[in-house]
Parts: C-alpha cells; sequence; structure tokens
C-alpha cells in the first residue's frame, strides 16, 4: 500500500511540475513522510555527501527550490536508492527526453526554447523505477 501512495504522490508532483514549474511544500513533506514509514536507509555516509552536494548545486547553480528540496527529502529518506548508476543515467537520459520534448513542442507551436525544464520527472521517476524494484 505504502508503494501505490509513493508512486501517486510521485506522479502528482511530476504533473504539477510539468504544469507549472513549482513543487508544493505539502507533497514534496508527504512523499518524505511516506518513505520514512517504509524505511529504506541507507549509506549514511554517502548519503551526507550527496545532500552536501545537492545544497551547493542549488546555491550556486540555476535549479529550483522545490527541486532541491524533492532530491534532500529522497536522500534523507532512500539515499542508497538514488546513489548508484542506474539512478544517475535514469535521471540523465529522462532530463534530455523532457528537454528534446520541451523544444519539439516549442517548435511545433512556434514559440521559443523554453529557458527551464521541470525537473521532478527525471527525480522521481528513475527513483520509481528502483523503489517499485522495476
Amino acid at each position: 500500500m505504502l508503494k501505490l501512495l509513493v508512486l501517486l504522490i510521485s506522479v502528482r508532483i511530476s504533473a504539477i511540475d510539468i504544469k507549472s514549474h513549482r513543487i508544493p511544500n505539502q507533497y514534496t513533506l508527504i512523499l518524505a513522510v511516506l518513505l520514512l514509514l517504509d524505511q529504506i536507509g541507507g549509506d549514511t555516509r554517502g548519503v551526507l555527501m550527496a545532500i552536501l552536494i545537492v545544497l551547493a548545486v542549488g546555491y550556486f547553480g540555476k535549479v529550483g527550490a522545490g527541486d532541491i528540496k524533492l532530491i534532500l527529502a529522497l536522500l534523507f529518506t532512500s539515499g542508497s536508492l538514488l546513489l548508484n548508476e542506474r539512478y544517475l543515467y535514469g535521471a540523465v537520459l529522462i532530463s534530455l527526453l523532457v528537454l528534446f520534448s520541451s523544444a519539439l513542442f516549442a517548435r511545433m507551436k512556434s514559440l521559443d526554447i523554453p529557458k527551464s525544464i521541470p525537473l521532478a520527472p527525471s527525480i522521481l521517476l528513475p527513483f520509481l523505477f528502483s523503489y517499485l524494484a522495476i
């Protein structure tokens, strides 16, 4: 049941991010609580290093605060699932797909290429594949 709730809230977060380029705090908090209830855990030292990297990227980069909070929630609750090559490859692949589809959609509508892309799908899809063992 928890896995289904994690899947549903992740889909909701991604849909909201695609539509509005915002990730509401309450959904990130709900996801974090659900994942804490599941108690996956992980490599503490690796998770702490990843948290520091995410905070640095958020501070110096052009990544939205909602995306940073979402990644931090996943790292705090399920860090071991994010600290592997499979997750990284999935996140890069999905980010590229979102970028290309956004550019293609803008071109079809004769619009300028978007200056930002929604990152929640790129963050959550590879996580869900690992979390749900797909």
